[in-house]
């Protein structure tokens, strides 16, 4: 099945081996985990993988606050996406709560049209139906932001929490959001914050994943300084050999678009920029007249822009901390 199913592989060690070599290209997936199960390393390690592998740029929504210090957790790894961010490859994004899915699309469409990106990772999903309490409302919102992300032709991944009591399908009119992104999803993949058998630290499990003979038994996994690295099925460490082998780039493995797509010479904006609309990071709607002269509408923003990364020249220590700081962050 994967000689035939083009493969957007996560280039995390262990994973791809157990769903043909990666989730379906074009594709929208769940990963669905309580705290500390790994869902946001996962979503980190799946978008540097990306950039640094495949050549694939990547762009990451969050609807939550505390996106800052997702980063910063993300250089005890070492990935520091600092250099990335300035080359346009990768993108952070905070949208507020009470986005309108009309927005949300608006402004995703031109990122992702702009930036050349392939792989999207939305965390917590589950976010964008807050305010709406009619399931058909939620499930409406959530597929068109699915459609979308199939027309535009990315890999999606959608994170959402969940405890490990509760991961079990509910019926009637017991349904979550959750349940309904499930439903909804190519494929889902449950994060455990426990282990299997004492194998590893913690363990994952793909609940299903479609057009792929995946493995369905869950699976211990570790989070070492390099990321996560996913035990084979008989619950052995993955060797020294194996573990090399993904991080090299697996020529059969990278789509083909790859060799089709047109560099350009100008470089891509870190974050979209509106200094005509309101300055200097706050995103509102607004009208830009014929003369030039801009109407702003007061309401809330839209989405907020996260201060410039730290550059790699900047000593580890200053880094540590001065990284992202939420002083600089418009709220």
């Amino acid at each position: 099945m994967n000689g035939v199913i083009d493969r957007c592989p996560t280039g995390i060690v262990g994973f791809d081996k157990l769903c043909d070599g990666g989730f379906v290209r074009n594709s929208d997936n769940l990963i669905v985990g309580g705290p500390g199960s790994g869902k946001s390393t996962f979503l980190l390690q799946f978008l540097w993988n990306g950039i640094a592998k495949f050549g694939e740029n990547g762009l990451y929504c969050s609807f939550e606050p505390d996106i800052l210090d997702t980063l910063n957790d993300s250089m005890a790894h070492g990935w520091d996406f600092s250099k990335l961010s300035e080359e346009g490859k990768i993108k952070f994004m905070r949208f507020a709560p009470q986005t309108s899915i009309e927005e949300l699309k608006k402004e995703l469409t031109r990122m992702i049209s702009k930036n050349n990106v392939r792989r999207i990772c939305f965390d917590p999903v589950s976010v964008l139906a807050l305010s709406l309490s009619d399931k058909g409302k939620i499930r409406q919102t959530i597929f068109e932001l699915s459609s979308l992300m199939k027309r535009l032709k990315v890999t999606t991944i959608f994170a959402d929490e969940s405890l490990e009591g509760e991961m079990n399908w509910t019926s009637g009119s017991e349904w979550t959001k959750t349940d309904i992104l499930r439903f909804l999803s190519d494929s889902v993949s449950i994060f455990y914050e426990s282990p299997v058998a004492g194998v590893g630290d913690r363990a994952i499990r793909i609940a299903k994943m479609r057009r792929t003979a995946h493995e369905r038994a869950a699976i211990g996994m570790i989070i070492r300084d390099g990321g996560i690295e996913v035990f084979n099925k008989e619950g052995r460490v993955v060797s020294q050999v194996e573990r090399a082998a993904v991080q090299k780039v697996d020529v059969s493995m990278v789509p083909k678009v790859i060799s089709q797509k047109k560099e350009t010479s100008s470089p891509v904006e870190v974050i979209p920029k509106r200094e005509d609309l309101v300055a200097p990071v706050a995103l509102v709607p607004a009208v830009k007249r014929d003369d030039g002269s801009v109407s702003v509408i007061p309401t809330a923003p839209i989405h907020q822009e996260l201060p410039k990364l730290p550059s790699n020249n900047v000593a580890p220590q200053a880094r540590e901390k001065t990284a992202f700081s939420s002083s600089n962050v418009v709220t």
